[in-house]
Parts: structure tokens; C-alpha cells; sequence
């Protein structure tokens, strides 16, 4: 070998090495710009925006999962529990922010199962530099944010591949006609231009019906890849999920062999490699035949896929409670046992800032009283809102909260349904039907949360059916919250339910609220003063009052002046 191939040999080897150094190092310092990103953000949710797809991508694995006893969308939606998901959500990947969505929705009746979280919780938040590790590996994966992954992964028995062999065929014609064009010139070099014309059509046309999975697949690949990194990690406590990562990826091998072949995806855009990769695509079709074989691997090994998902979800589900507590000024962790009851100190609303915090001690259904405004509507979310907590993430605002399993309905902020032709006061019957039949069915008892109680409908009836709806869910062993204006039911209803209410003071044309829970029916009003308050004619405003005082003394509604 004579010197100048010596000298060009060096300097390839060199050009290596660096090379591969500037590899390494920019791989430490992506590392390193993550952990540090990491740190900082702990505590805090990890998506900033949430448009119309994102939510739909977010709700499709619940929605095709939902079961009987899962919050239902009417208790859902009067909770403002997407708001409430808002918050919670510290997910790192895809996959976690579809799980902890479903999750929520789920309310457990196995102290085993939430034991298990609670541990897993635990241990993340004990084991900080384990932790930091998992979530490197998970932010690897990522948040693809156009697909829901699970939707994707639920379609891949349906994907129709394209003839796997027509485009081995259309490579091999692409080579050899290429290659008999030095042979036979005359002839081949029209053959070729026809096998480059039929190559650059027959593959435009099949890779559109793979393309909407290309995304999937690069996913399912990197997800596998930080599964056998995690699998790898050896993190104490969590041995059980490490080994069911390791078990489901090593079946992808053939999967995710040579998957670098489906990258790029015809953009005409990048780097010279990633161009002239651009053009092999399109006349040898190597990312098609790969793309067959993957969807023939997917089919296969679809269980395998969906035991990742989970483990995936719940994984990043867990530091992401870990994380939602870190948020927290007080939080702690309930107490389940048999009695029928709840009892929470200093319990709040997680929406609202600088809360008022209350405490309730029920061992029997509790009847609200109030006047408007005063915060009977705000405390029976604060506690639905932490009983649901209580049975899904284990993590309840307050000192301590104590109660038994239950399953939770709620009939708050109901509107029309001009859909369906359908008044305030029938959907509300349908909402309070659908608690009435399940707390006279259920095994578990039924904890149910009614804001005003048939306001839909004339004083007299109101009072007279929603005394027996009240007393009827009593009976059968349900636990509710209700909130109403109507003091005659806290004498009627006194045997079943216990009163509670919230009350203000006036001062000259202030009417203040403390928002404390009290003993007791309310013996206050306010509706007339915010009348007043807000500059009512103060015609309306004095005879309204008159009327009012009349009705007291006399039980009678007089003729208006």
C-alpha cells in the first residue's frame, strides 16, 4: 500500500471517529438538555394546548373500552372533568395520556388493584434518579398527537396490504433491466424507462394505502426500542412490568429489523442521503416490501402489541399522578372500609385557587341548603370530583378522607336537548332515572351528587317528588349529596338525610360568603338583596319582599298589588 492510500485510510478513520464522538456527544447532551427539562417541569402538566383532535385521539381508547359502572358522560361533563384531566395530565407519551383518560373514568372496587398503584406511585417518587430514567425512556416515545395510537393498533387486523410479491418483482425488474442495458442497449433501454414509469406509479398508488400507518409503525418501533431500555433498567419494585416489557418486545425482531427503510416517505426533502433514498423507494420499492412484512408482524403479534400499551400506560399513568401530587399544597391518600358514609377533612375543589376548605362527617345521605352563590354547588363537586379521585388515582385533596367503594352519578348542569326535542324537565327525570334504577340494582352502593332537584317543573309537584326521589335513593342504600333552595324538604326528608348548609352575611349593600359548611337547614335568603345589589327597580325589589314576608307568616301566596 504506497502512502497516499496509508494517508487515506488514516484520514477516513479519523473522519470516523469523529464522527461517531459527535454522535455520542450529542446524544449525552440531548440527554442531559432532557433530564434538566425533566426536573424543571416535574410537577407540572405536560401539554399546553388541547384542540378538537388531540381530545379525540386522547378519548378513543376509553371510548372503546368503556364498561357499565364507568363515569358516565353526564356525570363527566357536570364535573368538568376534562378541566379536571387538564390538570392531571403529566404523561409523557401517547400511550399515557389515553390511559390516565380511561383511567379516571374507572372507578375500582379492589383494594388490591389500587394498593398496587399506590406502590408503584410510591416507589416513583421515592426513587427519583429510577424515575428520571423511565421518563427518558418514555419521552423517547413520545406524543405523535395526529393518531390515537390505540385506534391505530385496533385497525391493523383491518390494514389491506399491498402484494408484497408484485413489488419484490418490481425491484427485481427495476436491477435487471437496468443491468442488461449495458448488455443490450437497444432494446433494454426502453424496457428500463417503461419499468421506471410502471415502479414510480405502482408505488404512489400502494403506498397511499400504508401511509396513514407509517406514523404507527415508526411509534410501534420506538416504543419497542425504549421498551427493551427499560426492560434493561432494573428498577427495584417494578420488576413485574420490566420483564413483561422485555417478554412482548423481543416477539417485534422481525418487526422492527431493517425499519429504517420506511423513513422519509417520498418528501423530496433533507439531506443528499435522505433525497437519493427518496428515489431508490420509488424504483426498487424496499419501504413497501418492509412495510408488508410489518403489517403481516403487527397482525400476528397483536396481543403482544396491546400488552405494551398497557404496560406503557400504566407506567407513565403512575409518574403522572406522582407528578399531579407534586403540584399539590395538601393531598392524601384515602381510607376505604364498609360503612356507608364519608368522611373528609379539609377537602377542596381542584379547579379553584386559594379554595376554602371544609370538613364533613356523614354517616347517612346530606341535604344542602343555602342561598345563591353561597358554595353548596362548588363543595358536592369538591367532593364527587375527590371520590372519584379516591377510587382512580388513589390521591384525594384533603387531610384525610375516609368512605367505602361506591359507584358515582351525578344530575347537575343539565340543559334542553333541542336535538331531540326533548324540555329541561324530561332530561332531567332521564338523568335522576338513570340513578334511581341503578341505586335499586347495584351490589355496590350508589354515591350520587343532585344540584336542585327537579327545578325543571311548578313548586308544588317539585317538592312533593323530589321529597320521594330523595327518600327513595336513601332507602336503597345510596349516599347522595343534594343541593336545593326548597327548605321544606329538610324537614320532610329528616329521617333519611342529614342537613348541611352554607350561609352569608350582609353588610349595607355587600352580601359576603365565607363558604364554610355548617350544621343545620339554612335560615337565610339573598335572592331579593342581589336584586337590589345589581340595581333592581326598587318597586320590584320592596314588593318582592313584602310578598315574602306574608308567604312566612301566612303559608299563602297573596294577589300582586
Amino acid at each position: 500500500m504506497d502512502d497516499i492510500s496509508v494517508k487515506i485510510v488514516i484520514a477516513v478513520c479519523v473522519l470516523l471517529i469523529l464522527v461517531i464522538a459527535k454522535i455520542v456527544y450529542d446524544e449525552k447532551k440531548y440527554i442531559e438538555k432532557l433530564t434538566n427539562r425533566l426536573k424543571k417541569t416535574w410537577g407540572m402538566p405536560t401539554r399546553q394546548e388541547y384542540t378538537e383532535n388531540i381530545w379525540k385521539n386522547i378519548k378513543y381508547y376509553h371510548d372503546n373500552q368503556a364498561s357499565e359502572n364507568d363515569i358516565d358522560d353526564i356525570t363527566w361533563n357536570d364535573l368538568e372533568m376534562d378541566r379536571v384531566y387538564e390538570k392531571l395530565n403529566h404523561t409523557r407519551t401517547s400511550v399515557g395520556e389515553e390511559y390516565l383518560y380511561a383511567l379516571l373514568h374507572k372507578t375500582c372496587i379492589d383494594k388490591e388493584e389500587l394498593s398496587e398503584r399506590e406502590r408503584v406511585i410510591d416507589l416513583m417518587s421515592k426513587n427519583e434518579d429510577e424515575r428520571l430514567k423511565l421518563q427518558i425512556a418514555l419521552s423517547q416515545m413520545g406524543k405523535p398527537g395526529k393518531i390515537s395510537v390505540y385506534e391505530y393498533m385496533s385497525g391493523i387486523n383491518d390494514i389491506k396490504s399491498p402484494n408484497r410479491l408484485k413489488h419484490i418483482l418490481c425491484g427485481l425488474a427495476f436491477l435487471l433491466s437496468g443491468a442488461l442495458c449495458f448488455v443490450w442497449p437497444s432494446v433494454m433501454v426502453l424496457v428500463f424507462i417503461v419499468v421506471v414509469i410502471y415502479n414510480i406509479f405502482s408505488y404512489y398508488k400502494d403506498k397511499v394505502m400504508l401511509e396513514p400507518y407509517i406514523q404507527l409503525f415508526g411509534f410501534i418501533v420506538r416504543t419497542v426500542a425504549q421498551s427493551k431500555e427499560i426492560a434493561k433498567m432494573e428498577i427495584q419494585g417494578i420488576e413485574k412490568y420490566m420483564d413483561e416489557l422485555e417478554h412482548s418486545a423481543e416477539s417485534f425482531k422481525k418487526f422492527c429489523r431493517n425499519s429504517s427503510l420506511i423513513a422519509g416517505g417520498g418528501q423530496m426533502a433533507g439531506d443528499l442521503f435522505d433525497t437519493l433514498m427518496d428515489y431508490v423507494r420509488m424504483l426498487v420499492h424496499i419501504d413497501i416490501i418492509k412495510m408488508c412484512t410489518m403489517v403481516s408482524e403487527a397482525k400476528k403479534l397483536s396481543d403482544e402489541l396491546f400488552k405494551i400499551y398497557d404496560t406503557i400506560g400504566f407506567l407513565d399513568s403512575m409518574i403522572s399522578i406522582c407528578s399531579y401530587r407534586e403540584s399539590l399544597d395538601e393531598w392524601c391518600v384515602p381510607t376505604f372500609d364498609d360503612k356507608i358514609g364519608i368522611n373528609a377533612e379539609n377537602i377542596y375543589h381542584p379547579l379553584i385557587n386559594e379554595p376554602v376548605k371544609n370538613n364533613i362527617n356523614a354517616d347517612k345521605s346530606v341535604l344542602l341548603t343555602g342561598s345563591n352563590a353561597s358554595g353548596k354547588s362548588t363543595f358536592i363537586k369538591s367532593i364527587a370530583i375527590n371520590s372519584i379521585f379516591a377510587q382512580t388515582i388513589h390521591t384525594v385533596l384533603a387531610d384525610s378522607y375516609t368512605s367505602c367503594f361506591y359507584y358515582i352519578y351525578s344530575s347537575m348542569a343539565l340543559r334542553d336537548d333541542l336535538q331531540n326535542n326533548e324540555s329541561y324537565y324530561i332530561v332531567e327525570i332521564k338523568s335522576l332515572q338513570r340513578i334511581l334504577e341503578k341505586a335499586a340494582q347495584s351490589d355496590v352502593p350508589v354515591l350520587c351528587f343532585i344540584d336542585e332537584v327537579l327545578r325543571g317543573t311548578n313548586t308544588l309537584e317539585r317538592i312533593a317528588s323530589s321529597s320521594e326521589i330523595l327518600a327513595y335513593l336513601a332507602r336503597n342504600g345510596a349516599m347522595c349529596f343534594a343541593a336545593t333552595h326548597d327548605v321544606e324538604l329538610t324537614n320532610m326528608l329528616k329521617k333519611y338525610y342529614t342537613n348541611y348548609h352554607f350561609e352569608e352575611s350582609v353588610n349595607e349593600d355587600r352580601v359576603m360568603f365565607d363558604y364554610r359548611l355548617r350544621k343545620g337547614a339554612a335560615n337565610t335568603r339573598n335572592a331579593i338583596k342581589l336584586l337590589n345589589m345589581i340595581g333592581y327597580d326598587k318597586v320590584i325589589t320592596y314588593m318582592a319582599e313584602k310578598q315574602a314576608e306574608r308567604f312566612l307568616e301566612t303559608g299563602i301566596w297573596s294577589e300582586t298589588e
